[in-house]
This record gives structure tokens, sequence and C-alpha cells, in this order.
């Protein structure tokens, strides 16, 4: 029986690892998932209430590119309405209905544009209110962008929501603290403006390093193929060792990842603190040789082989800038876009 080929995937499960929708397309087939989380996010959505309050009606639309952004969005709204809660029923029914065709108080009648279907998805399955629900952009085949500079045709080509008060209105982009300025950056150049909301911020988990640890010991000391019974201290029997899939779906995860990894000869300096795994931290994960110093070289032959996928465009660019070479990108950011790319890498692989 052939065995699985083993797939890491750098990111957090969602809402577990058994129902996430990368799990359950990719154990499908012949790949073996396995889920490594590397950030955690903390939310802050005091600067979203005024602005729930206030109404939509000084915004041409909402910009939300991540899951994580939809998150900021959804608890800001939830707070919103149960702070409002104890109003009367009656009361506050009359003031939905009164609104309903009415920019002040209706989120619905604002545009919504994301990437991929990551935003969409986790707005719709949290079941807001409708009148704080924007409604989503119909993208060309009903394919959203899968990048931010493939949104930005959308946004700049779409006539004012209203036509006859001078032009548009700003964006409201919700958006975490590593967003780039790419998409910012290209409104301004076309006379749009734009207004941040900061929802998250991200940072690197706790366990990041003690769970790459037990990624080495189960990947590269055991393999998918080999006999458990086996020696695989050696060299020769890390070769024989089946390689497969790294996935990457954020700059600011492979910042922290790469390093770790030791992949194309990076080191751990400005890594966090990280507790006790910290203190006991000497170089990057992959092959600790302290009597040799050569830490580097161990761990670049521990990966070597293993095949690096990416999310997006943007992920790429970063691993580019560092020289490390991508084997394959996501045509749509989403577990399908995943499979489709890596299976066609795989098979071109196998006919050469």
């Amino acid at each position: 029986m052939l065995s699985k080929k083993p797939i890491i995937l750098f990111k957090t499960p969602s809402p577990s690892s058994a129902l996430d929708p990368y799990n359950k397309i990719l154990s499908s087939t012949s790949y073996d998932p396995t889920f490594i989380p590397v950030l955690e996010e903390t939310y802050s959505i005091d600067d979203l209430q005024p602005i729930l309050k206030a109404g939509p009606s000084r915004y041409e639309g909402v910009i939300i590119t991540s899951r994580r952004g939809a998150e900021g969005w959804n608890r800001a709204v939830n707070h919103h309405v149960s702070l409002h809660a104890s109003r009367k029923g009656k009361e506050k029914q009359k003031e939905i209905n009164d609104n309903e065709d009415d920019d002040q108080g209706n989120w619905s009648n604002i545009p919504l544009f994301t990437v991929g279907t990551a935003s969409t998805d986790h707005i719709n399955r949290s079941q807001l209110p409708v009148e704080y629900t924007p409604h989503p952009v119909q993208y060309h085949d009903g394919i959203p962008p899968k990048s931010a500079i493939h949104l930005i045709p959308y946004i700049l080509n779409k006539p004012p929501r209203i036509k006859d008060q001078g032009g548009y209105k700003p964006y409201l982009f919700v958006r975490g603290d590593k967003s780039t300025d790419l998409l910012q950056d290209q409104l301004k150049e076309n006379q749009r403006e734009i207004e941040e909301i900061m929802v998250y911020k991200t940072s690197p988990r706790n366990d990041i390093i003690e769970n790459l640890r037990l990624l080495q010991s189960d990947k590269l000391s055991k393999g998918s193929d080999a006999d458990p019974d086996a020696d695989t201290d050696t060299d020769t029997d890390r070769i024989k060792l089946e390689k497969g899939w790294l996935c990457f779906f954020s700059p600011s995860g492979a910042e922290v990842v790469v390093p770790l990894l030791g992949m194309n000869g990076e080191n751990a300096d400005g890594l966090p603190e990280n507790n006790d795994d910290q203190k006991a931290w000497n170089g990057p994960i992959g092959g600790l040789d302290e009597h040799n110093g050569n830490d580097h070289k161990q761990a670049e032959s521990n990966w070597d082989g293993w095949k690096i996928f990416v999310i997006g465009e943007t992920t790429r660019k970063w691993f580019e800038e560092k020289g490390l070479k991508v084997d394959a990108v996501a045509d749509q950011p989403n577990p399908e876009g995943l499979l489709e790319c890596i299976q066609a890498f795989d098979t071109s692989f196998i006919k050469v």
C-alpha cells in the first residue's frame, strides 16, 4: 500500500483539525496533512464601535481581506448588538424597519470587497443580524480575486454607490497589524480615500518551538513509509524518508517559521522570548550540532527536498526576497486551490 505524502500546514485549524476544510479535502486524497499553528491573534474592536453606532452612510464600501479581519468585524457587531439588547423590543424593531432602506442604519446596503472566500464564509457562518452584514460584491464568473492586487481593479471599476452625491465616499478597511500597504497605496494613487481600522494583532505562539521539535521528530526521524522499528538516525536513512510539502499562508507566519527551520541559512536572531523553550534554544530546528558548529548546514539537509507551497502572491514575494524557491502558488486562496496546484506539481514531477 502506497503511503500518503506528508503535507505540513503552518496555520491554525478552524474550527478544529478534524473539521478544518483543508484537512477534509487533503485527507480524502493521497496527502497526509499536519497542522502547525504559528500565530495567535489578539483582537481589539473598540475603534469599530463608534463606526457601527454612527452607521454606514459615509462609506463607499467595506474591505476585509482575511478571516481574522472578518472575525474582528463579527466580534465588533456582536458587542455592539449586545450593548443595545436591553432596549425594548418594539422600539428596536421599529428602528430596524425604519432603516431597512436607509444608509444610516443598514450595512447590508454597503458592498463588501474580499479576497478569496474565507472572509465572506466566516461572516456568513456567524449569522450576524442582516442589517450588520455588508453584501458581497459579485465577481467575474463568481470567483473572488485571489489577492489584494487582484482585488484593486474591482474596487476602482465599480461605479459610485450613490451617483448624485459627487463621487466616491471613503472605503472602510478592516485589517490586522501585518497587512501590507499595497491596496491602500493603489487606492490613494487613484484618488480614493480609505479609512483603516485595525481589529487584531498577530504574534508568534509560545508553543511554536516545541511544536516544531515534535514535527521534526515525527516527519524527519520516522517518515511516512519507513519501518517503525528501523534505525533512522543516519543520513542514508533520512534520504529514504518520504518528503512532502511545507505550506505557508502569510508572510508573518513564514517570518516566524523559516528561521526556526534553518531554511536557506536563516538564523534565530531576534526570535520572541518563549519561556523555558527559548532558554534552551541554540539555533535552527532541523538538527543541532553544537560540536562542529554546523547547525545551518545540518538544518538545510534535513529539509532538503521538501517543496514549498504559498497561498498567494504576497507570501511568494516574501520568499523570493529571501532567496527561497517557491514550488507552487494557489490560483485561489482556499483548500481547493491548494490541492489543485500541489497535485499539478506532483503529477508533472512524476512524469518528468
